[in-house]
């Protein structure tokens, strides 16, 4: 394979003013690209001249503003050049958040705190991640909050999270390596995570919006130590919400984290509502911004690709930072595994007159092991004695993977990132299954 790799002719691209490269790479295989002449850049984060960048189950581009030359090399399953770029909005966007940085700076105040919202696929993470680099070129630390349970952009599907952006973001690897080399360095860029585990807001919005409120506290709490952090304000990326459920959730999510700039990406009615419900909020500026041609729809089966890939990242690592997870034995008494509710079926597959919501935040304890085998399993920053109705506004300390159970020893065999006994004994039990390969 690997002489195969070599053999590959390298082919030469050339990029003039404000064009970009845009590519897609299966994820069995593995392409590259180096930057020899000009300047170029991938969401916002600068290529180093001469340095080869390995990509692997992307879909991205490189964009340059006064022109480039980029040597590629490998079988991309879909490239071109395009012209048509959005970027000089998206910059012009950022120009005016750092306004209101220096606003901020001067009044010693909150930054600017942005969230950016529209269908699925638009783009939205792209756009989050560009205005948050262009704040940490300028000297910012922003804060990036990943309210998008899908894929887990910073650590595990299923979380939402808060991390405080000091260094410039992996080109290769986007947000995850900072989690991935946190963990394994036991560093305090550790994201703040908040577990619920599940994939889509709508399966349980009453404990969705309880971990959002949880995680806008902490945030805040985060900003009123950290002058940096309070100055450069945040990002909010999020998932696709443009249902009614979704725009319940976009009004919860704008009240917690008191947002004062909503980006609306690529879609005109979504835009127009937004101006309709909070035309009375004098706080809250709506911004429309046009989708760049080169974002494209990611089926169902990319996604799953993208979820196991990040559960696996967790444990195993990155090609740059490779971990080696730890599988030991824990007795049953040693853990207390929970898990939320008994609801199976929606509120609107429920009966007449029946509600879910009473026990869709209510904690469940799991008596039968059998259940979490193969589960991904969230430890909570939980005290011992812990009052259960109190579990969930706990963070996450770290997640385990159950690879075995063992009722008759009354064992289950767990993988780790790191070595000793599990710092808490709370675990929380979400929809998430992964089969170690």
């Amino acid at each position: 394979m690997q002489e195969k790799e070599g053999l590959e002719p390298t082919r030469e691209v050339v990029l003039g003013t404000d064009h970009e490269f845009r590519f897609e790479v299966e994820f069995n295989t593995k392409v590259s690209i180096k930057l020899v002449k000009g300047t170029a850049e991938i969401f916002g984060t600068e290529l180093a001249m001469g340095v080869v960048y390995t990509f692997t189950g992307r879909k991205a581009a490189v964009y340059t503003w006064h022109g480039c030359t980029l040597e590629v090399k490998g079988a991309f399953s879909v490239e071109y050049t395009a012209n048509e770029t959005p970027m000089t909005s998206y910059l012009n966007t950022h120009l005016a958040l750092e306004g209101l940085r220096q606003t901020a700076h001067d009044q010693h105040e909150m930054g600017p705190r942005v969230m950016v919202i529209g269908p699925h696929d638009v783009g939205k993470t792209s756009l989050s991640k560009i205005l948050v680099s262009y704040a940490l070129r300028q000297g910012g630390s922003p804060i990036y909050v990943s309210l998008d349970t899908t894929e887990g952009s910073i650590t595990m599907p299923g979380t939402v999270t808060a991390t405080c952006i000091s260094h410039i973001i992996d080109v290769e690897e986007g947000f995850g390596s900072s989690a991935t080399t946190a963990a394994s360095m036991g560093s305090s860029t550790m994201p703040l995570a908040y577990y619920y585990g599940f994939e889509s807001p709508a399966e349980n919005v009453k404990l969705y919006k309880l971990v959002c409120s949880q995680l806008a506290e902490a945030t805040r709490s985060r900003m009123a130590v950290d002058e940096g952090c309070r100055e450069s304000g945040f990002i909010i990326d999020t998932a696709g919400l443009i249902d009614h459920v979704g725009y319940d959730i976009i009004q919860h999510v704008i009240e917690e984290f008191q947002v004062n700039v909503l980006i609306v990406l690529g879609h005109e009615r979504l835009y127009s509502d937004m101006n309709r419900i909070l035309g009375q909020n004098k706080s809250v500026s709506v911004v429309k911004l046009s989708k760049s041609g080169g974002v494209v729809e990611r089926d169902r089966q990319f996604k799953a690709r993208l979820q196991r890939a990040k559960i696996h990242e967790y444990f195993y690592g990155t090609p740059k930072c490779e971990l080696s997870p730890y599988s030991m034995l824990v007795n049953y008494d040693d853990i207390k595994i929970w898990r939320v509710g008994d609801v199976i079926a929606p509120s609107s597959a429920l009966p007449l007159g029946m509600d879910s919501s009473s026990n869709e935040t209510q904690v469940v304890k799991v008596d039968n092991y059998d259940m979490c085998l193969h589960s991904i399993l969230a430890i909570l920053n939980a005290d011992q004695n812990e009052h259960e109705n109190k579990i969930l506004e706990n963070n996450v300390a770290g997640f385990i993977y159950v690879s075995d159970v063992d009722d008759d020893k009354r064992k289950v065999t767990i993988l780790s990132p790191s070595p000793g006994r599990l710092p808490k004994k709370h675990l929380l039990m979400g929809s998430f299954k992964w089969m170690e390969t």
